[in-house]
């Protein structure tokens, strides 16, 4: 372990004097040129006019303003202090800043040659990734033995020409630093490649969740978060495809228009996101507002740019970052002194991240803080559309809910109606038999049940207790009808507290009347008995129904006049109340109905076992 430790701080005193060693050899390897600059709006003007009319060239500070992208300039590079240094190496890399449009004049066999590097100019590939603009000379081709000129042209940047350097470094240094300083470039490397990596997480996740749910924020989402890459990250990466499109005049534009398309697809994702026209009405005015605002700068700006009128490109997009820092600063506002949920706060955090990013990198030219500022709010708005995707689907259950209690609700008012018409069939059938007695007592006992059902009916559920008691006064009355011709018992386990438990209201009577009707009355000879038993199972209650009638078979070719008479939906509308109470368990209430046999296989019964699990309160 301690040889372990000892190799690895040896490694790193190695590794850093290494880049020590590097960024000393690169210093006594790399030359800042002095030079001087002449500006001018005249884009014919020759350099062989320059050199016979001794135009005045001055020194950078003498250009403190941003200058304007139409503006041409001049630039006059003086070796007379580094001829010495330039015998070191035969070729050498000039390395500027970033032009638009760029011509380097120098002599070549007794003539004067001219070749472009600049951005929009057709220039030699880029040999380095330290340096984005370079362009290849050798000391012979210096003019006058001791000159370099450089015709630059803006076009799309404002540049502050007092921060202007310019270096040389030779063909082969260039090309050693460029691996030497690998591992310093792949820190900046590393940071673009995370940011890359995260955003096309994000991108490609909520486009497929838009191609599933067809749901427009997450797909202005998404385009938000590709805009944004185009933005920060593919001018930066190095890869030969992108570097040859975005270094052209289109190329350039779509990297230009993407942070107006940023705005607009960032303030459609808002708009949907907080469903601004149904929650937020006089901001939702405001952002169609912005958005076609947004919509016209990218045409005009298009326009603009085609047709070469630069400066009116950058006002346009001046105009633009001015206008969206407003409305980012009093919807921000806007939003936290009328927040109506958690929602705003997503956006609101998100922008202000965002926001702050954006106008770190505006004025202190480092894109790196706009690039934290984005990830930190693609992360935050990612958070918060999880969380939306969470609160639409507790609503969507809870509107299923609702749906479901209605259905249920309806199937229980056919039980209602369906009881009360058999029991008046009851009733008179009592009559017919002249059985006035018998029929005084059905129906006061039917007087009191229909009493305790309708004060039940205002509930979607019953305790246990409430739904045995009812069994106990509908099997009075069936016990009525039929003269007493059977013995029933109800039995619950011992210990156990029935108020505690719920159930569907008259779920298990429809199972009940069947027992009766179609098992007990077609038996001819023996005892009748029906048994009815609740038992706790799991999450649940199982009731057994248990008859030792003639079984289902012999039922079905059994032909009486009670039969004829009861025409029963009971079984059909229960069976319906069951599915739509199993859509709310991973476990579903269910019914099974088991025939039983003796030895010699004659029927001896049929026994219904009905589970009904724990289900959601509101979905009974």
């Amino acid at each position: 372990m301690k040889k372990a430790y000892i190799f690895w701080i040896l490694g790193l005193f190695f590794s850093v004097g290494s880049n020590l060693n590097a960024q000393t050899t690169k210093e006594q390897h790399v030359k800042t040129i002095p030079f001087a600059v002449f500006k001018t709006n005249d884009p014919g003007l020759e350099l062989s006019s320059i050199l016979n009319a001794n135009y005045p060239f001055e020194p950078q500070t003498t250009y403190l303003k941003l200058r304007k992208p139409k503006d041409i300039y001049w630039i006059r590079l003086d070796f007379v202090n580094n001829l010495d240094f330039l015998k070191k190496s035969e070729k050498w890399r000039l390395v500027t800043p970033s032009f638009g449009k760029a011509q380097l004049f120098y002599i070549e066999n007794d003539s004067l040659k001219q070749k472009g590097f600049g951005k929009f100019d057709t220039y030699e590939q880029r040999n380095s990734q330290l340096h984005s603009h370079e362009i290849l000379f050798k000391k012979q081709n210096l003019i006058d033995d001791r000159y370099l000129y450089i015709k630059a042209h803006l076009i799309t940047y404002h540049q502050d020409i007092n921060t202007w350097k310019i270096d040389i470094i030779s063909d082969e240094d260039s090309q050693l630093f460029n691996g030497t300083y690998f591992n310093s470039y792949a820190g900046q490397l590393a940071k673009d490649y995370l940011y890359l990596g995260a955003c096309s997480i994000a991108f490609f996740l909520f486009l497929t969740i838009f191609i599933y749910s067809r749901r427009t924020e997450f797909l202005y989402y998404s385009l938000y978060v590709l805009c944004s890459i185009i933005y920060l990250i593919f001018p930066e990466i190095e890869h030969a495809d992108l570097i040859a499109f975005f270094d052209t005049f289109l190329g350039h534009w779509v990297i230009a228009i993407s942070q107006v398309l940023i705005n607009l697809f960032y303030v459609l994702f808002a708009s949907h996101f907080l469903q601004s026209k149904k929650a937020y009405p006089k901001l939702h005015k405001i952002m169609c507002f912005v958005i076609y605002t947004l919509l016209a700068v990218v045409v005009l700006d298009g326009i603009t740019y085609l047709l070469g009128y630069y400066t009116i490109h950058l006002k346009i997009l001046d105009f633009q970052r001015l206008f969206m820092t407003i409305f980012g600063i009093l919807s921000m506002g806007y939003l936290i002194l009328k927040a109506k949920d958690k929602l705003a706060l997503f956006i609101v955090l998100g922008s202000f991240l965002y926001m702050a990013g954006a106008l770190l990198f505006l004025f202190l030219l480092n894109r790196y803080y706009m690039v934290v500022g984005s990830l930190l709010e693609v992360i935050i708005f990612s958070l918060g559309l999880v969380y939306k995707i969470k609160i639409d689907y507790e609503e969507k259950l809870e509107l299923q809910n609702q749906v479901s209690i209605k259905e249920i609700s309806a199937l229980r008012a056919q039980m209602n109606p369906h009881f009360i018409f058999n029991s008046l069939n009851s009733i008179q059938h009592l009559i017919l038999n002249n059985d006035t007695v018998s029929a005084v007592k059905y129906l006061s006992k039917f007087g009191r049940l229909t009493r305790n059902i309708l004060e039940s009916s205002f509930e979607t559920r019953v305790t246990l207790t409430d739904e045995i008691k009812l069994l106990f006064s509908y099997l009075e009355l069936e016990s009525l009808r039929f003269n007493k011709t059977f013995v029933y018992s109800i039995n619950t386990e011992e210990d156990w507290d029935t108020d505690s438990v719920e159930i569907p209201l008259l779920l298990i009577q429809p199972y009940v009347e069947n027992a009766i009707i179609h098992g007990l009355m077609g038996k001819k000879y023996g005892k009748r008995i029906l048994n009815i038993n609740f038992k706790k199972y799991v999450d649940g209650v199982i009731c057994e129904i248990e008859d030792n009638g003639i079984g289902r078979i012999a039922s079905k070719n059994e032909k009486s006049i009670i039969k004829k008479q009861i025409k029963s939906r009971g079984m059909e509308i229960t069976e319906k109340r069951l599915k739509l109470l199993g859509k709310y368990n991973t476990e579903k209430s269910s019914v099974e109905i088991v025939d039983r046999y003796d030895l010699n296989g004659n029927p001896t019964g049929t026994t219904v076992i009905i589970r009904i699990f724990e289900i959601l309160k509101t979905a009974v």
